[in-house]
């Protein structure tokens, strides 16, 4: 009788541990960097146009750009943190860029896009519940949709959608794609980010290449 009621307390401990395995929740840990190091780099491309004088209409303009950035904890006060930009410009606007003091001014302006959207999702995506099938609604009458588990950069991560219903010219309700993340758990910046405007992609920034060390 005491072994037999042994192995039900077995059976039942086991059962309330899996349990509790599957009820495990995630969420993004935004802007958080705990890990002893590690490299981000991006991959940043803008979708724009460009008034084009011979032919007198705009044209649209392609322009990537790659981004690093690197932290190294050397104490528990104190982190390293090295970032690059690394992009490509004409000799007529060489000046006016060195100008603007290259990294440090370019870096901040060529998040214009998403910046926004960055600290919206931000400070609202943290208390998402990462698993597919749920969904927020933002302050600004938006809402953020876990869509799907995606890979980028060997990193796996979960896909969100950020959409906002309007009305068309018919008065029909229609919902309107603003962003799509790729965001994970663990790591404290999006593996990817696509910002739209009028049903086209404006901005893309994909991870390419991630390392960590804890």
């Amino acid at each position: 009788m005491f072994r037999k009621s042994l192995i039900i307390v077995f059976a039942l401990v086991v059962v309330f541990s899996f349990s509790s395995l599957g009820l495990a929740q995630e969420y993004w840990d935004w802007n958080k960097f705990d890990a002893q190091y590690e490299k981000f780099t991006y991959e940043i491309t803008s979708y724009t146009t460009q008034w084009d004088w011979e032919i007198g209409e705009d044209v649209p303009v392609e322009v990537k750009q790659l981004q690093t950035v690197e932290l190294e904890r050397l104490d528990e006060e104190t982190t390293e943190l090295t970032m690059a930009y690394t992009y490509h410009v004409s000799q007529e606007e060489l000046a006016e860029q060195l100008g603007l003091m290259g990294f440090n001014m370019s870096w901040i302006m060529g998040g214009g896009e998403w910046l926004g959207e960055f600290m919206l999702l931000g400070f609202f995506a943290s208390d998402l519940e990462l698993e597919v099938g749920n969904s927020m609604q933002v302050f600004d009458g938006s809402r953020v949709r876990v869509v799907e588990k995606q890979t980028v950069a060997g990193v796996e991560g979960y896909l969100c959608r950020k959409t906002v219903r309007e009305e068309d010219e018919e008065g029909n309700r229609i919902e309107i794609l603003n962003s799509e993340w790729v965001i994970a758990p663990k790591v404290g910046w999006p593996l990817l980010v696509r910002v739209y405007r009028d049903d086209q992609v404006v901005y893309v920034m994909e991870l390419v290449e991630y390392s960590r060390k804890d």
